[in-house]
């Protein structure tokens, strides 16, 4: 890796949405032990940020701390435009690190100097997340099953469309017979119990949160008392209740198959190391992001703070960019994709990938290289990248 670290340290200032969140922390350990070392910055990150009001007081205490930009795993919908206000009046840049905006939002700032754009996944693949996961357990035969749907039933739009689509999944992969619109019943508020018209076929959404004794831990256990499990499918992570499925495995004496869409964070690693009473890992399916893929929204902001915003902006609107997804199936198979996400040496977006995307380090990018660098996601796109293969 060669050091990009000379010249003046630039400040940029990190949203955080909750610091004990896995994914956070994931994120958070890129920009501090990766980042920081190969190039000139220093972040400065923020507490739990619950709303658009502590967004913008962060963002006025950074500017104070000498922060040029900001870079936001927040941005709550209902204020973002009020968010860029408070930006605009400070004088700083902002992205979105791992997020997208709606297109109402977006023709509101679009052309707004201070907000440089958006990286994260949209909708649609939001959704096929879901399907993906449930085509997987249904080929291995799982016939009775706990759908955890997590924040959906509480305006949590990503866990809500996840659910949809594994619902969707169901219906016409498997003849689940559902009482009303997928896209409504994914955010049901109570424990919602579905079969196929023969009754071969189980379904159990449990709707809530399950950290501090949220409502979804209450609801799992009632789920649980009511017959066998073959496949849990949750929409968010795992960790929090896994002790649950594992006194579930143990008292019906049999293995539940584990789906999470999460992240590739250290503790899905440890869990994919680890073997329940069966034999088997604790989680058989993660999907989800990766560390490196906030590296992009750094370049937009430093490009920005360095002079640079046309680097990232087309006539001077802000990026919509977008990211998908990784999948592992098996304890080999995400020991290496964490390890192309996390790595030293070989990462997925490495800082040689990111300073060929920024102008005070490569003269002629554009912003079609810097799309092409951000959207360019895949296993296979980094595997190029990092192994020079085709």
């Amino acid at each position: 890796m060669e050091d990009y670290s000379d010249g003046d340290v630039h400040t940029i200032g990190v949203v955080v949405y909750d610091p004990d969140s896995a994914e956070m922390e994931m994120f958070a350990d890129y920009y501090r032990d990766y980042i920081q070392e190969g190039f000139p910055v220093k972040f400065i990150f923020s507490g739990k940020i619950a709303d658009s009001e502590e967004e913008k007081a962060f963002i006025e205490e950074a500017k104070a701390e000498g922060a040029e930009g900001i870079i936001s795993f927040a941005g709550y919908a209902d204020g973002l435009t009020n968010v860029i206000k408070t930006c605009e009046e400070e004088e700083i840049y902002y992205a979105l690190g791992s997020n997208t905006v709606s297109d109402e939002n977006y023709e509101v700032i679009k052309y707004n100097p201070w907000y440089m754009g958006s990286v994260g996944p949209d909708l649609e693949t939001v959704y096929q997340a879901g399907c993906d996961m449930t085509e997987f357990f249904l080929d291995k035969d799982a016939r009775n099953i706990v759908i955890m749907s997590g924040g959906a039933s509480s305006g949590n739009r990503l866990h809500q469309v996840r659910t949809w689509g594994m619902l969707n999944t169901l219906e016409e992969k498997a003849g689940l017979v559902l009482d009303e619109d997928a896209e409504k019943l994914s955010a049901t508020d109570k424990v919602t119990e579905l079969t196929d018209k023969d009754g071969n076929l189980h379904v159990t959404i449990c709707p809530g949160y399950t950290e501090m004794d949220g409502p979804g831990l209450e609801n799992l256990s009632t789920a649980f008392a009511d017959g066998t499990c073959d496949a849990l499918m949750s929409a968010f992570h795992v960790s929090t209740y896994l002790d649950k499925i594992a006194d579930k495995e143990k008292e019906q004496d049999s293995n539940i198959m584990v789906g999470a869409i999460d992240s590739f964070t250290d503790d899905n690693f440890e869990l994919f190391k680890e073997k329940d009473m069966f034999g088997n890992p604790p989680v058989d399916y993660a999907q989800g992001k990766y560390a490196s893929l906030a590296g992009p929204a750094f370049a937009m902001i430093y490009n920005a703070i360095t002079g640079n915003p046309d680097a990232v902006k087309e006539n001077g609107q802000a990026a919509r960019l977008y990211q998908g997804f990784w999948t592992a199936t098996t304890q080999k198979e995400y020991t290496e994709l964490y390890g192309y996400a996390t790595g030293i040496y070989e990462n997925a977006y490495s800082c040689d990938d990111l300073q060929g995307v920024i102008k005070v380090f490569t003269e002629d990018t554009t912003p079609e290289k810097f799309k092409e660098l951000t959207e360019s996601y895949t296993v296979e796109d980094v595997k190029a990248r990092i192994f020079g293969e085709e």
